[in-house]
């Protein structure tokens, strides 16, 4: 006979319970502790390789944790920022958490239309757009002081890393600062000896450049490379290297950017 008493706790209420995030009574869809829709699991697991409902909630919590840990080694609260852009936000995976700063003005932009669908129906404490792959963005030059891309340039080939960090650098005020993330030596165990003697001379390696754009391109930056071409061939200096600094994208390097005057 089975020792487990029967519970009259809620369906709801359990599955609240297992994953760490409130859900709508009735069933009908999932919330945060903010009370923000979560999207579907199709489209978490295009912003985080999963579908995990906890690790969309709690990952986005620690990529604004990043941001304002590494704007606050530089003496930057984001509070202080006036507009900020979440470049390749999917469906607002970090953004949704950025609601209660209500000085700055928040703006997400990705090439997925069903993310920015979503977005715009649901985070209204945001102005969403879509891109193309290739730029440019329909932003005015100067527009923002603070962009971000979370596993943006991991993911693009050097042609078209290139063309995104100069726009990147043509939307940022002249005192603007750019956040990336990429992979770094952490992930070496994913290149084959060839490559991996490519990355120690200090040059980008691309896999699957064919699906460029998508998940199945893995793009993999060695520091020099990001120091000595990738920011200074764009108009960029670095200002601040993180070893896998990029808590909701693990082990990931950071890079804070500032215009090369």
């Amino acid at each position: 006979m089975s020792s487990h008493k029967p519970t009259n706790t809620p369906i709801w209420k359990r599955i609240q319970d297992r994953l760490g995030v409130k859900v709508s009574k009735k069933g009908a869809k999932l919330v945060d502790d903010n009370g923000l829709p979560i999207p579907d699991a199709e489209l978490r697991h295009a912003v985080a390789g999963n579908a995990d409902l906890k690790w969309f909630i709690d990952g986005g919590k620690l990529g604004v944790e990043t941001v304002v840990s590494v704007l606050g080694k530089q003496g930057i609260e984001f509070g202080s920022l006036e507009s900020v852009l979440d470049f390749g936000c999917g469906c607002g995976r970090v953004l949704r958490h950025l609601g209660h700063y209500e000085n700055v003005h928040l703006h997400g932009t990705d090439i997925s239309r069903p993310g920015i669908a979503w977005c715009d129906a649901n985070l209204n404490f945001a102005m969403f757009g879509t891109n193309r792959l290739y730029p440019p963005t329909r932003y005015r030059s100067s527009s923002f002081h603070f962009i971000y891309a979370f596993s943006v340039f991991t993911h693009l080939t050097q042609e078209l890393q290139t063309l995104w960090m100069t726009e990147m650098r043509r939307l940022l005020k002249p005192d603007g600062l750019l956040l990336i993330t990429v992979h770094g030596d952490h992930y070496l165990n994913h290149l084959s000896e060839p490559e991996k003697a490519a990355f120690h001379n200090g040059k980008l390696v691309i896999k699957g450049s064919e699906s460029v754009g998508s998940n199945h391109c893995a793009a993999f930056h060695p520091q020099k490379f990001v120091a000595d071409s990738l920011a200074p061939e764009t108009g960029f200096k670095v200002v601040d290297f993180i070893p896998k600094g990029a808590l909701g994208n693990p082990k990931q390097d950071a890079y804070l950017l500032a215009a090369d005057a």
